[in-house]
């Protein structure tokens, strides 16, 4: 027989519970950073584009287009119709923009040439206008889509 008493340690199950709690914690919150990094990637795309386009650097804006765009537009005839569009048609000088929320969609169907693509981040931008009439605002849903690793600015022609 011993002279000594052993005691139990308390709290061991609170601790371990603890563990438990942050690891959690942790794995979801990275779970969570990958689900949103594409989303994020793609906010940035369009953000600089809007940027390009509001130094009126269209032909850098025009590089950020999906492959289907930029067959459409030769840069050079992109720059000239966008810049026509801002300065005479519109007749500002500059503007300010928006970007709302990046959604997705699956299955998604380009009206340029109807190729389907698998999965498409969407986010409603909108550019503030100033001109001789008032202040007013041009509302546009912008696709992008990742092309070659890269993700690519595209419009909807339906």
């Amino acid at each position: 027989m011993s002279y000594f008493k052993t005691r139990r340690k308390r709290g061991g199950t609170g601790k371990a519970f603890l563990i438990i709690l942050v690891l959690l914690l942790l794995s979801g919150s990275i779970a969570f950073w990958i689900w949103q990094q594409p989303k994020a990637r793609a906010a940035a795309t369009v953000k600089e584009f809007y940027l390009y386009e509001q130094s009126g650097d269209f032909k850098k804006s025009w590089a950020l287009f999906h492959s289907e765009i930029q067959n459409r537009f030769s840069d050079e005839q992109y720059s000239q119709l966008r810049s026509e569009l801002i300065t005479q048609d519109i007749g500002a000088t500059s503007f300010t923009f928006d970007i709302g929320k990046v959604k997705t969609k699956k299955n998604w169907r380009s009206g340029v040439n109807s190729v389907i693509m698998k999965k498409v981040y969407v986010i409603k931008v909108t550019q503030h206008f100033q001109n001789q009439f008032g202040n007013f605002d041009l509302v546009q849903e912008v696709f992008v889509v990742k092309e070659e690793g890269e993700f690519r600015v595209l419009w909807d022609y339906k």
